[in-house]
């Protein structure tokens, strides 16, 4: 991968053909590994093995809280982690991990919601 500075002087042509090696090096398994690795770290997610996570997010079927399959055709499997520390906890489908942001801001009215029912 070329610098900014080298980045600068190239034509156009040279930038348009970089671009196309990495489209089809994103397409690869490693391509897809290093690409969905480098996003959970700028979004902040921290762990200790990132290889063993993304084994687990590859071959994860259902979500590890409700058990609910995911649907492949939809961005429906989630990295749940905390946003204070960035610690990853689970893969967890849009709900849960939705409900579980909220357990985390305002813990004290979910429990009042449950002691409601």
């Amino acid at each position: 991968m070329p610098t900014k500075e080298q980045r600068a002087k190239m034509t156009p042509e040279q930038k348009a053909e970089i671009t196309r090696k990495n489209m089809i090096y994103q397409k690869t398994p490693k391509g897809k590994k290093v690409h969905t690795i480098s996003g959970w770290k700028r979004r902040g997610m921290i762990c200790d093995d990132y290889d063993k996570v993304y084994e687990r997010y590859f071959n994860s079927t259902n979500c590890e809280c409700c058990g609910k399959e995911y649907n492949l055709n939809q961005m429906d499997k989630h990295m749940d982690h905390c946003h204070n520390t960035g610690k990853f906890r689970n893969i967890l489908c849009r709900n849960c991990n939705q409900l579980r942001g909220h357990i985390d801001k305002d813990y004290k009215l979910i429990m009042k919601l449950i002691t409601m029912c």
